[in-house]
């Protein structure tokens, strides 16, 4: 099962997502990226385990592994949560200026995700046009909106967060926290 949260800068997606992995799982991998603040979330519970996948490569391998080590029968008690995919490509667009490179990187990380036989809940940022960018922040933006779109479509839920409020987009509802 995979969902996905998504919404603008500081609007709460990684304190929406915690609190709906905790309704729905009883423990919990949170996998950061390490590209956003070094801060460590408070969690819901102590079921919950912290690995810092770093960015690059590493977060799909990270992946990978978990899905050869899972117990299929208990796959329904346990949530992977990436935070963010977005960090996860801004570093790799840093690293690597080679754009045929970063699409295929990012391609075995989509795969990785869509692959996994459990539940996932992927954070990402919802791109917004600036007025005069970059042709780097142009294609950026490009690449993230169709990833979004890519999650989106095989995401079983899809939520999108403004101001702390959540709206469940594929069941048309609004979630109060």
């Amino acid at each position: 099962m995979l969902i996905t949260v998504t919404g603008g800068i500081g609007s709460g997606k990684t304190k929406f997502a915690l609190s709906y992995a905790a309704e729905i799982s009883r423990e919990g991998i949170y996998l950061s990226t390490g590209d956003h603040e070094a801060i460590i979330p408070e969690f819901p519970s102590a079921h919950y385990r912290v690995i810092e996948a770093g960015n690059g490569q590493h977060l799909t391998e990270v992946i990978h592994q978990i899905n050869r080590e899972s117990n299929l029968f208990l796959a329904d008690r346990r949530i992977v949560i990436v935070d963010s995919l977005t960090s996860w490509m801004v570093a790799g667009f840093r690293a690597n200026d080679d754009l045929d490179e970063q699409r295929v990187e990012t391609q075995r990380l989509l795969d990785a995700m869509l692959s996994y036989q459990g539940k996932m809940l992927v954070i990402t940022n919802e791109m917004h046009g600036l007025l005069n960018p970059t042709e780097e922040e142009r294609i950026f933006a490009a690449r993230m909106a169709s990833v979004n779109r890519a999650l989106q479509a095989h995401s079983e839920q899809v939520y999108m967060l403004v101001s702390g409020l959540a709206m469940e987009l594929k069941a048309r509802s609004v979630r109060y926290e």
